[in-house]
């Protein structure tokens, strides 16, 4: 695979991981229910925005991705601190729920932002590796870097499948 489509390959993950990252959220002393659609203005509705926001970081990640120490500096600059903060709100959200079913399925998001922070992290790693002048030996780390990445990737879609199966499981179980 020539170092173009290998750039090419970590943007389509980069969108795809975008994709994935949906999220959600917080409680007292409410029936289910109320927790529920508490949890969803308060949990689901920002993190949601939060992944909107990303998705758009990712718009300008691919504008970058033919320079890849731009597109390095990028990811940890900005779009890994972004999916950090994120995780915090989840894990923030974590503390205020009650509800045995809806902190099952906010761990899912805090799970699944950890991986997507890996994987992050892990892309602006290949890309270090595509930074001029780029050996042989850089080029070949590189592709088992990807392998990870593509892991990774792997995880976050089992992950996004289980969270929106989880989700839908709450919404039928508690909306009217």
């Amino acid at each position: 695979m020539n170092r173009r489509s290998f750039l090419l390959s970590l943007l389509m993950m980069a969108l795809m991981f975008l994709a994935a990252c949906s999220s959600s959220g917080t409680s007292s002393g409410l029936n289910p229910a109320e927790e529920f659609d508490q949890y969803r203005t308060e949990g689901i509705e920002p993190l949601h925005e939060r992944s909107l926001e990303l998705a758009e970081m990712g718009g300008h990640l691919n504008a970058m991705i033919p320079q890849p120490e731009k597109a390095r500096d990028y990811i940890t600059d900005e779009m890994i601190p972004h999916i950090k903060e994120t995780q915090g709100l989840a894990e923030e959200l974590q503390d205020g729920l009650i509800n045995q079913e809806i902190k099952e399925v906010n761990q899912i998001t805090i799970d699944q932002l950890n991986l997507m922070a890996d994987s992050f992290n892990k892309q602006a790693e290949f890309l270090e590796l595509h930074i001029s002048p780029v050996s042989d030996e850089s080029y070949a780390e590189s592709e088992a870097v990807y392998a990870e990445i593509m892991q990774l990737q792997e995880q976050i879609d089992a992950k996004t499948s289980e969270y929106n199966t989880s989700l839908d499981d709450l919404v039928q179980k508690y909306r009217k």
